[in-house]
């Protein structure tokens, strides 16, 4: 189907607003073409936001670890409950982490997580763009049979035009050196996402090395873990010198600014990673240590924590915000996404501009970033496709929300 946005403020590659029209060849931007029109007079429209770090299901934890360390909210409390998850489970779970990131204007995501072929459909059910990235951690005995389920939905969707497949090594102390370096392998020969945790909590550094005699970011680059298709979460405790070399090979480090802070984990030196040259791209983390997915509270939270760190308000400016949230996860993944141009993937938010949060209509990038209220979201497009109209177009959301209510009620009940 063939669109015409008409009237709109649109947010373009430059960061400037034009008003303009917008033509929609099925999924797809193009500078001219006939198509249904839509008046979208008083809406400005922007790219979709990218989540780059997140584990959807993990809405059905929202709230049941506060106040906890690392250690404590994965080993007391997330692990034990992951450990009985159902594919029903995981779901309902993604189900409602994904409607929860249309609702906040995120377009695309990278999840990992295992049931993957749940996570699959929860996203296809929806029309949400994303890399699903098999968790993968071998501690357990069983990781050759996680990889070779990774590699088999990786190999069934390389040509899927919303869903690719990914890698997902959890962690350096939940992998072992021999399970990452056949990891970091098989992911080279599909030219697949890489992702995965890194330096999220003081003292992972030194318990690899008690453990191992050497240092992780070190092993990491020696077995090939870095490169343009790599995706680094947290990175909080990165040194100035390993920030070089994933700017030198291209990798991109997902910022989870609130995560990091709830979990009492440190602030990543974005600033230096910046004056670098790395990628840096936005992610929530999960629905468990966040609590919420919404991408607006990152660019602000984010900015505002650097800036109180280095006692200097100049810095983390609102370009590099809005950019980190759209534009600059391109560079991550296998779409064409992040920027309103010709060529590019349909994939946009429409924000009413008479809302409260929008208002006095100049200076829009700064209201984005420190006033920006989900409310303002009126449409979400995706792929060419309206998404969500005020309400979900593919799918039930209270009939979801109801069945989610009975997995978490199933979930503690065997807990």
């Amino acid at each position: 189907m063939n669109r015409v946005l008409k009237n709109a403020l649109v947010l373009r590659p430059t960061l400037a607003l034009e008003k303009m029209d917008l033509y929609i060849k099925e999924n797809r931007f193009v500078d001219f073409i006939d198509g249904d029109v839509e008046d979208c007079s008083g809406m400005i429209i922007m790219p979709g936001l990218v989540n780059t770090h997140t584990h959807a299901a993990m809405t059905l934890f929202r709230g049941i670890a506060e106040d906890v360390n690392l250690d404590d909210w994965l080993f007391k409390y997330i692990f034990p409950r992951e450990d009985i998850l159902t594919e029903k489970d995981v779901y309902i779970g993604s189900l409602v982490g994904f409607m929860e990131m249309i609702k906040n204007g995120i377009t695309t995501f990278v999840d990992m997580y295992f049931f993957e072929d749940a996570i699959y459909q929860a996203a296809k059910d929806l029309g949400i763009r994303g890399v699903i990235a098999r968790g993968l951690a071998d501690t357990d005995g069983r990781g050759d049979k996680k990889l070779n389920l990774a590699e088999e939905f990786t190999k069934k969707h390389l040509d899927d035009p919303l869903i690719r497949g990914g890698f997902g090594p959890h962690a350096v102390y939940t992998c072992s050196n021999d399970y990452l370096k056949k990891i970091v392998n098989v992911s080279k020969n599909y030219n697949a996402p890489l992702t995965f945790h890194l330096f999220e909590a003081p003292g992972e550094r030194e318990n690899f090395r008690k453990r191992t005699g050497i240092d992780a970011f070190e092993f990491l680059e020696s077995i090939g873990a870095f490169s343009d298709r790599t995706i680094v979460a947290h990175g909080t405790h990165l040194k100035s010198e390993e920030l070089k070399i994933l700017a030198l090979k291209g990798s991109t480090l997902s910022y989870n600014p609130t995560s990091n802070a709830k979990l009492g984990n440190g602030i990543a030196p974005i600033t230096d990673a910046l004056a670098k040259g790395v990628n840096i791209t936005l992610g929530t983390d999960s629905a468990a240590s966040n609590n919420s997915l919404n991408l607006f509270n990152e660019m602000k939270f984010g900015s505002l924590i650097q800036r109180a760190r280095d006692k200097n308000p100049t810095i983390m400016k609102v370009n590099e915000m809005v950019k980190m949230a759209t534009s600059n996860a391109a560079r991550a993944f296998p779409f064409e996404i992040g920027k309103i141009e010709s060529g590019m993937l349909a994939d946009l938010i429409v924000i009413d501009q008479e809302n409260l949060s929008t208002v006095p209509h100049e200076n829009f990038l700064s209201h984005l970033v420190y006033s920006f209220d989900t409310s303002a979201i009126s449409k979400v497009m995706i792929n060419g496709q309206w998404i969500y109209d005020g309400d979900f177009t593919n799918i039930d959301s209270k009939k979801v929300i109801d069945e989610f209510e009975k997995a978490f009620a199933g979930i503690n009940s065997r807990i």
